[in-house]
């Protein structure tokens, strides 16, 4: 397994909780789950710090392996985000993003900020309303919304 990536998986019943952590890139290596035979597999996301071409295309091969199973991300980063609303075949039909990091930005404290949003919040390619936990300003969603919440509609 490539020491840029770290992998570690918590099974509860029928369910796989998958942690990635570091870089997902040409050496990535899934064989650490790749024998799991589970109903229900949770990606979680939230400490993938870079993913590039190769990493994209050993993702898509090792998640095209996983059959008869539902499949959550959760606490995706920009970076994944990005990815899935360019590359066909991060989401497939039955994989659901469940949570994920969106781009705002303060005006008040001039920062950006990446703010936790379930995909429940999101109505009609719509960002909801946050405020900024420094100085209690409404923040303003730094991104285009149909293209940033593009991957919304796909997986379906």
């Amino acid at each position: 397994m490539s020491e840029k990536l770290l992998i570690n998986n918590r099974i509860t019943g029928d369910e796989a909780h998958i942690s990635l952590e570091g870089i997902i890139d040409e050496d990535a290596n899934f064989d650490k789950i790749k024998s799991l035979k589970m109903n229900q597999f949770v990606f979680d996301f939230n400490n993938v710090t870079m993913i590039n071409s190769c990493g994209i295309r050993e993702w898509i091969k090792y998640i095209q392996e996983i059959e008869n199973a539902t499949i959550s991300y959760i606490n995706c980063p920009q970076i994944i985000i990005e990815q899935v609303n360019m590359v066909h075949g991060f989401i497939r039909k039955g994989i659901t993003v469940e949570s994920f990091y969106a781009p705002y930005f303060c005006t008040n404290c001039d920062t950006g900020k990446k703010i936790l949003l379930k995909n429940s919040e999101v109505v009609n390619m719509k960002p909801p309303a946050k405020t900024c936990n420094t100085c209690s300003g409404e923040l303003e969603f730094d991104a285009i919304e149909k293209q940033y919440f593009s991957f919304l509609s796909q997986g379906k």
